[in-house]
């Protein structure tokens, strides 16, 4: 189990700098989608797994809800994953000790399936919002935080949904969290 962990730690740093790369192709429109049907479900969970460790040693609760019995979806397996560790790091950079983390798979109205990531963090400001998606953005309290990260994570998650031509929301409110939704057509 603890190789295993390992091994998933350490692929997940190969992202994380392989992040900066992406985003460098996607606005340079460098970036291609290796498309194919992809198990949503399957994969997002396999990156929770990834962010069950630190989760479970900041002593916050993740929570699953998945519909079952969803069909496979046309997309990048790799951008999925990336999509899902960002949403889901940045959770938890933001949950306090205590708090909680959802995580839903589902259909969308439009018959397309949606990934989402709550969380019960300090929320963000409706008008630090555009800074939070803009490349290398972060709000006040990303820069209050002990854990500052590159402020890239959701310019990533936004430019790889609009290449899958799906759609990214974040929505929050101060002293409530946060729900970043990312919707696949």
């Amino acid at each position: 189990g603890y190789v295993d962990d390992i091994h998933s730690s350490g692929k997940h740093l190969l992202n994380v700098i392989n992040e900066i790369l992406d985003l460098s192709r996607i606005e340079a429109g460098r970036h291609e989608l290796r498309e194919e049907a992809v198990n949503l479900v399957h994969v997002v969970d396999e990156a929770r797994h990834m962010v069950q460790m630190k989760a479970k040693a900041k002593g916050i609760n993740l929570t699953c809800q998945y519909e079952e019995e969803l069909p496979l979806i046309w997309a990048d397996e790799r951008a999925i994953r990336q999509i899902t560790l960002n949403l889901l790091s940045n959770a938890l950079k933001f949950t306090p000790t205590g708090g909680n983390i959802w995580l839903k798979i589902g259909w969308t109205r439009s018959g397309g399936q949606y990934l989402a990531v709550k969380d019960t963090g300090p929320g963000i400001p409706e008008e630090e919002i555009p800074i939070v998606l803009s490349s290398f953005g972060q709000g006040s309290i990303a820069i209050k935080s002990a854990e500052q990260g590159s402020g890239l994570g959701l310019p990533i998650v936004q430019a790889l949904m609009h290449m899958h031509d799906g759609r990214f929301d974040l929505k929050s409110k101060l002293r409530e969290g946060t729900e970043a939704v990312a919707s696949f057509p």
